[in-house]
This record gives C-alpha cells, structure tokens and sequence, in this order.
C-alpha cells in the first residue's frame, strides 16, 4: 500500500504562493481550530504578510487539499486492487501519490476504469472484437473477415470494423497520452496551438419571444451575449457569469468550442498499425477526438471558466461586503428614516442617537401625470411634526434607495433650502431592509410596529450602528453582490459568514451590551455561547472582566482563546447584587480588557507600558498614543510578538467612511456630458464601480479608466460624466 508523497502545507504553498514555514504554521492552526480574525490579528507574528482575505483563501485552500488528498488515498487502494500488471500498478502509484491535482488524478486512472455498462465499447467488448484490438496495437495483420458471423451482431465486414473502431475509441482515449494531453489542453493558456472558444448561440425559447411577452426585455439586457464569440484566454470571469445567468434564463446557450484540427496531434497516430490497417486507425481517432476528447475539454475548460468567475464573483462580493459592514456610525444624531414608496406611501421612523423608537408615520406620492409625482399635503407638516420629536438633538434624515427615492430626495431637498427643517440627508441602501421586517427577530425588537413600518427602523439604525444592523440580515440579501444566483450557494455562504465574523470581531463587541446576532457572529463563538453569554449578564448583572468568562458554560480554554480579544469590557459595569467569593477575583477590572490586546499578551502589554513610562491607568488616554510612538524602535528589537501587542495598543482600528450628508439634488433634466458631480461609492464589481450620483440609479465608472486603488464602497467621489443614456437609465463617468 503507498501513501500520498505529500503534505497539505506543501499543497497550500504551492498554491497560495506562500513560505514553506507561513504555510506550516496555518495548517497548525487551522488544525487547532483557529479562525480567521483570531490568526489575522493574534498570529501575525507567524504568518507574514498575509491579508484576511489571503486566509479566507488559506481556508479554502486547506479544505481543497484535504479531499484531493482523501481522492488520493481512495484511487491508491483501488489500484492495488485493479491493475493486475505488477510494475504498471507500481508506476501509477507512484504518480497517484505525487499529483495535488483532482484532474490529474482521474486522467492517471482513467485507462484502467472499465466501460460503462451499455456503453458502445462494453457492447463491442462483449461482441469479442478485443482480440482484434489487442493484436492491432501490436501492429499485426488481422483478418477480419474472419469475425464475420462469430456473433449475430457482425453479420457483415463493416459491422466488424465499426465495433473495432467503438473499442479502439475507448481504448485511445484512455491512453496515458491522451490523458496528459487533455490536461494541456484544458489549461486556458496552452501552448499547443489548439484554438478553444467560448460561444454562444440564441436558445428557441428566446428566438420565439414577441415585445408582449413577460422576458422579451431579457433580450436587450442580455444583448451583448446573444451572438457572443471569444478567445477563452480573454474571456472575462464577469462575462461567463453573464452568459450562466442568461443560459439560466433560457436566452442563450453557451459552449466550448473546440478547433478541428485537434484530431492531428491525437497520441493515438503515434500508434504503429500494419499499413492494411492504417484508416481504421484514423477512423478510430476521428471517432475518439469526437466521442471523447472534444466533449472531455468541453466540460473541463467550461468547468474551470466557472470555478474562477465564481472565485472572482465571492471575492467581489466579500469585498463589497466588508466595506459595507466597516461603514463608520453617524454617533450623536437622532435619524428621521423615510422608506419611500407609491401604493404603501413612504414609511417614516424617528430613532434617537441610540437607536430607540421615538415615532413612525407614513405620508404619500399623488401622481401629476404618468410621469411625475408630488408629496400630499398632509406630508410637510407632518415631517415637521416628526423633526420636532427629536428632543433637541441634532439629526439626519436617511432615505432609502428604492421605489420612490428620487421624488423623496427632491421633497427632501425642498424642505432644506426653504428652512422647514433644518437637517441634512443622506442615502442608504434598503437591500434586506424588507425581509429583515418580515423575520422572528424584527417581530421580537419591534413588537407591535407595523410590518410596513420596520424597514424604516431599520434604516434609521444603519446609520448609527450599521454594523449591529447589518448582520441581523444575511450577507446575499445586502445588495453588494453581482451574479450572486449563478455561484454555489453553500461556498457563498461559508465565505461570507467568514468576512461577518472578521468584520465583527475586528470592530470588537461590548459584552454587556451586544445583541445575540452580533454575539454569535464574533470569532470562537456560536448561537448557543452568545446566549449564554447574554444569560450569564443577565443573571449577574453584567460581566465585569475578561477572566469573568471563563465562568461562562459553553466558554472553555479554546473558545476563550478565539473570542476573549474581541469581546470588550468597559469599567462602567457595576454589580449591585452581592458578589461571591469565589468570583472575586474574576471580578477586578483590567483597563486592557477594553483594548484589543489578548489577555494571553497582558503580561507583554504591562512591559511595554512600562518602557513607555506608563502604567495600566494610561490605558485609553489620548496621551498614551504619543507615549507609545517613542519607544517604536525599542519595540522592534524584541520580536514580532511584541511588535503585534505595541500595534494594538498604539493605533485604535478605524472605521471609515461615514454616510455622505447633502441639503441638494442633481437636476437630471440639466445633465449634460462633461458635467461633474459629487458621488457615493454603492458596489464593485469586475468591470467596474457603481456610483450613486443622486439621479435614481447609479452610474458606472468602467475598470478601464480606473487607478490601481479603488474607492471602498461609501466612499464620497467626484465624477465627470462621459456617456448619457437616460432612455435606458444608463450613465458612463470617470472618477476626477
């Protein structure tokens, strides 16, 4: 029995392009049960370079090779038990136990599968032409004629040789040559001459489709793949999520289309047949070529343009995704959140600076004419109303994206420049907002609200806690994804449930205040000890150091380890009830314990302090920043170890980008190209970045006009306009 030659460390190496000793020690950890935000933040000491996203990939990485590792294994204890041939069953051992590719593993074992029941070579097979294939590769002379009537079926010459030919196809294709030459082939980049193209044809649905049917405005969104033809070596991953989208919608059919002259460079021509025998030779490999590697190159070229469009979608989307749960809290702002809608009218909530319900109500659009609204008459006294309820406190008004929003910014925007409030607003997305309202929880949080009326909640506590607000909706819902739909939903879901819980725990969490959905998403922990932990304040009044978890069920040595850096413990937590003596100790505040440093670094985190000229009363003072800088270098020359602790204590992580607030609109009547305007980042994608310019519907800024550093999402940006398409709410800009 042989083993795999090869260790997963190697294969993530290999493949993420890391050192030797970086991709050993995340193996280790991920061995140990380490999650992303812990290794990022925690053991960088032992992982160079590496971003969150690089581990997010090191994740995957390591789940990949484990089961190419198990296919591995499997295909070993096959061989010994298949190939009869001693020496031959030794050499391809050796090359099942030496290759980290899932690919390459099914070409080695390919000549040695037998054929499918019913197919034509198991059926030529049992017609007993294998003799006449057997000797034939061994370049004698058959006679075939003398097969002739040994069964029913080979009643005739030709029907012999076509039988021949069905198990000589077969055979071919699973010659070791062929296999390797198949794995070149299906490289998008190969060098073999061999042109492959990805194309893609009208389906008879969509030829059929009339302008009254529901999807003939398919055929113009997807236009540009309707007769699409390219090189795949130039194919974007944007565009093959495109053209699964629309073969998902039945407008196109999309294939690989591989060029003729492939059957010329078959391995099966280096074969040595008798010269009496040489056109069934060819025949055999025209038969081979198409019954068998074309449609092989087919499904593995199409199969690997897929992974990586899906790679490049999930990333996308995790990008997306982060800079939007990083999003900076408007703090000290009560917000007026205005829904905006036509038949259910625009739904309104007022929230305090915390977050608190003051008062909801909704006002209406009346329709002038077929293209315009007006707000009623009852809506400006009624914001009025509403804007008083804010208690003195300065506040924003936040309108959501969708149906309607134009007209509310316009009324909005009236309201500001004639001085009947005195407010800024901004724009924020409603993605999620309405299935958030219709959930368990948002029935939990705002018992006895309207339905209605709970995505204007929601919209008011984005802006002050987008974060908290952000993870009660699941990640796919948020509107920051492209071609989400045409990519595995399990692997979405896994890698972005990952970005969740790195974002939360990088922002960290006070423990005595946060919600379970915000509890359960920090790093070690899960649903069940983000309620135990919320059982155990409630119990006790509140927790008052990190040691005091320890005491928490469900929280042992490893969970501890994983979540106790991110879960903060302020020192305005003060138990009225008595406290037991055995938890007197856990009761001592620490002043780190409402920094990021791990209480495994304490010790660490005192000495540096020390060489600082400060002490534990230091700790969250402005004046300890200036204080730390001084003793950079010093820091330095102690170890990586060090060097991490210092950071956390000398720089706060930042969020950025706070809602961009405005008093004005753009006049869309009045655009023209060249104009420039202010704008919001609202998403990334391949070919470029949406920007909400105020006008209804975002713009785009193409990935060709754009520097190396892209602006994250939220981010406020000037813009020059460089194409008009208002017909088809269409407009091209570049960033200024």
């Amino acid at each position: 029995m042989s083993f795999v030659q090869w260790t997963v460390d190697e294969f993530i190496a290999l493949e993420m392009g890391f050192p030797t000793n970086v991709a050993r020690s995340l193996v280790q950890l991920f061995e140990d049960g380490c999650e992303v935000p812990f290794i990022a933040r925690y053991r960088r000491h032992l992982i160079g370079d590496a971003t969150p996203d690089d581990l997010r990939h090191a994740v995957e990485t390591f789940k990949n090779a484990k089961a190419i590792k198990a296919k591995a294994e499997k295909l070993l204890k096959r061989a010994d038990a298949e190939i009869e041939n001693g020496a031959l069953k030794e050499s391809v051992k050796d090359a099942l136990s030496k290759t980290m590719d899932a690919g390459e593993l099914d070409s080695l074992f390919e000549p040695f599968k037998k054929a499918k029941k019913g197919s034509l070579a198991s059926r030529a097979a049992e017609l007993g032409v294998g003799e006449i294939c057997q000797r034939l590769c061994r370049s004698e002379y058959v006679d075939l004629q003398r097969f002739v009537g040994s069964k029913p079926e080979l009643s005739v010459l030709t029907k012999v040789e076509e039988e021949t030919v069905h198990l000589l196809s077969h055979d071919l294709h699973r010659l070791e040559e062929t296999q390797n030459l198949l794995q070149k082939l299906a490289e998008l980049n190969n060098h073999l001459n061999v042109r492959l193209k990805v194309k893609s044809t009208l389906t008879r649905k969509a030829k059929a489709l009339k302008e009254t049917d529901k999807n003939f405005s398919l055929l113009d969104h997807f236009k540009l793949y309707l007769n699409f033809e390219k090189d795949v070596r130039f194919v974007q991953p944007f565009q093959i999520l495109a053209l699964e989208r629309a073969s998902s919608k039945e407008i196109i059919n999309w294939k690989i289309v591989v060029d003729d002259s492939i059957s010329s460079i078959h391995p099966g021509l280096k074969l040595k047949f008798h010269p009496n025998h040489v056109d069934l030779l060819k025949k055999a490999v025209q038969d081979s070529t198409k019954r068998f590697l074309i449609p092989s190159i087919e499904r593995k070229v199409r199969k690997k343009l897929l992974d990586q469009a899906e790679n490049s979608a999930i990333d996308c989307f995790a990008k997306n995704l982060r800079e939007l749960l990083l999003t900076a809290p408007l703090k000290g702002y009560a917000v007026l959140a205005i829904d905006p809608g036509y038949s259910n009218g625009c739904k309104c909530a007022l929230v305090n600076d915390n977050g608190d319900l003051l008062q909801t109500a909704v006002f209406h659009f009346r329709r002038l004419d077929a293209m315009r609204w007006a707000p009623d008459e009852q809506a400006e006294e009624l914001l009025k109303t509403l804007a008083s309820k804010a208690l003195d406190s300065p506040f924003v008004i936040a309108i959501g994206n969708g149906t309607a929003s134009r007209e509310t910014q316009i009324f909005i925007a009236s309201l500001i420049q004639r001085g009947v409030i005195a407010a800024k607003f901004c724009v924020v997305s409603e993605c999620g907002a309405s299935i958030y309202s219709t959930t368990e929880l948002a029935a939990k949080e705002l018992s006895g609200i309207d339905i209605n009326l709970r995505s204007a909640v929601s919209l008011a506590r984005r802006i002050i806690d987008p974060i908290s607000e952000y993870v009660k909706i699941a990640p796919k819902h948020l509107g920051v994804g492209l071609y989400q739909h045409s990519v595995n939903e399990k692997r979405l879901d896994e890698m972005l449930d990952i970005v969740v819980r790195e974002c939360v725990s990088n922002v960290g969490v006070d423990v005595n205040v946060a919600s379970l959905q915000v509890l359960q998403r920090v790093s070690g922990l899960n649903k069940k000890t983000a309620a135990n932990i919320i059982k155990y304040r409630q119990d006790n009044g509140g927790i008052k150091s990190r040691e005091e978890l320890k005491s928490i069920s469900g929280i042992g040595p490893k969970c501890f380890e994983q979540c106790a850096g991110f879960l903060y413990v302020y020192n305005s937590v003060r138990l009225d009830a008595p406290v037991r003596k055995k938890a007197k100790l856990l009761n001592e505040y620490n002043p780190l314990d409402a920094t990021p440093v791990h209480p495994e670094s304490y010790e660490i985190a005192k000495q540096i302090l020390e060489y600082a000229g400060a002490d534990l009363t230091h700790v969250g003072r402005n004046s300890l920043f200036k204080m730390l800088a001084v003793i950079e270098q010093r820091i330095k020359e102690r170890g990586p170890e060090w060097v991490v602790v210092w950071e956390l204590l000398s720089n706060p992580f930042v969020r950025r980008n706070a809602p961009v607030l405005l008093t004005n609109v753009v006049e869309m009547k009045s655009l023209k190209v060249g104009d420039i305007l202010e704008g919001i980042v609202r998403n990334h994608a391949n070919f470029g970045i949406f920007i909400d310019i105020g006008v209804g519907f975002n713009a785009l800024a193409h990935s060709s006009t754009l520097l190396s550093v892209v602006p994250e999402v939220n981010s406020p940006v000037k813009v020059r306009i460089t194409r008009l398409e208002m017909d088809r709410r269409r407009i091209g800009v570049v960033l200024v």
